[in-house]
């Protein structure tokens, strides 16, 4: 199990100067362009987030059953952080040109389109070649059970989340609209995601935020009952519903630089979860 700031592992120094010139030119172009970032861009994002997810899977299988998935020079390139900024970079890519030839009064429909059109494009294959790996003797027999379980227990429980949070200031619910439900969500994801893992599935956590929260539930009286899982869950929503409540009254005025905050902490929570996902149903 992993997650995008715990155990990094990070490319060689040539290809790492080499990412960080790509993201400062991708960066740079967006910034002179500037195409406004609608509630509909994030949900764009969300594809690409899959396919940077499902390629760190591959990297993590090649650990775990001690095969090369990828070629030794560029493995450490789908390792986090890396495998996400170059998801990035590409993303950006398809980003800057849509902005650059739809013509201006269209740019907040098109743009959204033209992005989440391409990185569903780029996630299906992806996510087509895990269940195929799964059918590899030395993975098979699949385990789906736990994580779809985890991932119909997190939609349930972010709609009750965010019905709560509706109910106590109804504002921040007709601000934040889905965006604000895709944060809570992609958190709460992560959160049922590890804490099976840990607690039903067995698997060790190798980031130090989760194992610290972990390792105090462990001490408290409940862990016999609900194991240790279950206080980084109520952490990782806290922050995410936190995040979106404080946040939601600056969509308004700021509303791009405020969507793009609510999708960098969508992917902090959303690329681990699925990560964790489809690791779980291969379950090497």
């Amino acid at each position: 199990m992993t997650a995008l700031f715990g155990d990094l592992v990070f490319p060689p120094l040539i290809q790492s100067l080499l990412l960080l010139v790509a993201i400062g030119v991708i960066v740079g172009l967006l910034y002179v362009i500037r195409p406004p970032v609608n509630q509909r861009t994030v949900l764009a994002f969300v594809p690409w987030i899959v396919a940077g997810a499902v390629l760190h899977v591959f990297y993590r299988l090649g650990e775990i059953l001690q095969v090369r998935i990828y070629p030794p020079g560029i493995a450490p390139l789908f390792a986090t952080p890396a495998v996400y900024l170059i998801t990035f970079v590409f993303m950006g890519a398809v980003w800057v040109m849509s902005a650059m030839i739809v013509p201006g009064k269209r740019l907040r429909q098109k743009v959204p389109q033209y992005l989440g059109a391409t990185g569903f494009g780029m996630a299906t294959p992806l996510v087509a070649l895990i269940f195929w790996q799964g059918l590899d003797p030395e993975v098979a027999p699949m385990e789906p059970i736990w994580p779809a379980f985890g991932l119909i227990v997190s939609l349930v429980l972010t709609a009750v989340v965010y019905f709560v949070i509706g109910a106590w200031r109804t504002y921040i619910i007709a601000r934040a609209r889905y965006v604000g439900a895709l944060v809570v969500f992609a958190h709460m994801f992560d959160g049922v995601t590890t804490a099976i893992g840990v607690d039903v599935l067995g698997a060790g956590e190798r980031s130090q935020v989760p194992r610290r929260v972990m390792d105090f539930a462990a001490d408290l009286p409940t862990a016999d009952l609900l194991g240790e899982g279950w206080l980084f869950v109520v952490f990782k929503v806290f922050l995410a519903s936190a995040i979106v409540a404080y946040f939601s009254a600056d969509l308004t005025e700021h509303e791009s630089q405020t969507n793009l905050l609510f999708a960098f902490v969508t992917a902090l929570g959303l690329g681990p979860a699925v990560h964790n996902f489809f690791l779980f149903i291969l379950s090497p």
